[in-house]
């Protein structure tokens, strides 16, 4: 049976509906992407849209003020999923989010239907808690695009940053997370700390202030469009949104990004222009 949800979705509407009450969960006009690959991978990034830069332009000197405004404007989440036998969405399994709660966690409770271009998505997230959200389709999700070298889901391995003070860990000794190129020319990063604590209100929402600077400096969430060259080598990519709203509308080059693929590992290269190099390792998911 043809798999009914695999592609890539742009987010249109997010409703959340909490003891009888119904709200936008971020903000009028929500941004975001979803992908469901071919091959049962998933990431799903969703941001406010009216989130102001960083004052400082560092995602690690951000005030409290800017760290509340960012945990609640943002949500990451990444993992595998299952099909029923009509071809629709049966499970997913969260092998890790920027909300720690959800990682490692299989979300059975979750209602998809998938109908002229829109795929409608229902999320129980507590017992009288409930999100809406509506996608768009966008394109396709193929990982194995012929002679695109990056179009895959790649599992991050390591990560560390050389500053002018010396190196870093910018996700913790041991960081995880997705990114997804897929062959229709997007792409998105979620990348996070993974042994964060659970939030001890259990509520994305209502995070102290210690918790909400651990979901803006020890996780990260982007995504947008990219390209290949003739080639199949990573060209550039256009950043539509991310969790460090800094980075909205940036484009990036391979004179500051580069991914090289070597059979099942990728390297990233990142200069961000101020004396910061990081440099990320993926091993592609099968």
């Amino acid at each position: 049976m043809t798999n009914q949800v695999a592609g890539v979705w742009r987010l249109r509407s997010a409703e959340r509906t909490a003891h009888g009450n119904t709200s936008d969960w971020f903000g009028a006009h929500p941004d975001g992407l979803l992908i469901l690959t071919d091959d049962l991978h998933f990431t799903e990034a969703i941001t406010r849209t009216d989130l102001p830069p960083a004052a400082s332009g560092d995602r690690l000197s951000t005030t409290p003020e800017e760290n509340r405004a960012l945990a609640r404007g943002t949500l990451g989440s990444y993992g595998t999923y299952a099909t029923s036998a009509d071809g629709s969405l049966a499970s997913q399994h969260i092998l890790g989010s920027t909300f720690p709660d959800w990682n490692n966690t299989k979300r059975g409770d979750v209602h998809v239907t998938v109908r002229d271009g829109r795929l409608r998505q229902t999320l129980r997230l507590s017992t009288d808690d409930i999100a809406e959200l509506t996608w768009e389709y966008a394109g396709t999700a193929g990982t194995r695009a012929n002679g695109n070298q990056v179009a895959a889901a790649w599992r991050l391995t390591s990560a560390r940053a050389d500053t002018p003070g010396g190196t870093v860990q910018p996700f913790g000794p041991a960081p995880s997370g997705y990114l997804i190129f897929t062959d229709s020319g997007y792409f998105t990063d979620v990348l996070h700390r993974p042994d964060l604590p659970a939030f001890t209100s259990g509520d994305r929402l209502t995070g102290t202030d210690e918790e909400n600077a651990h979901t803006v400096q020890d996780t990260l969430v982007v995504f947008g469009t990219y390209t290949v060259d003739d080639a199949g080598v990573f060209k550039d990519e256009q950043v539509l949104r991310s969790s460090f709203p800094n980075w909205n509308g940036m484009r990036r080059d391979t004179s500051s990004l580069t991914e090289t693929v070597q059979a099942d590992t990728m390297t990233e290269h990142l200069d961000d222009g101020n004396s910061v190099v990081i440099t990320l390792t993926f091993s592609r998911q099968n």
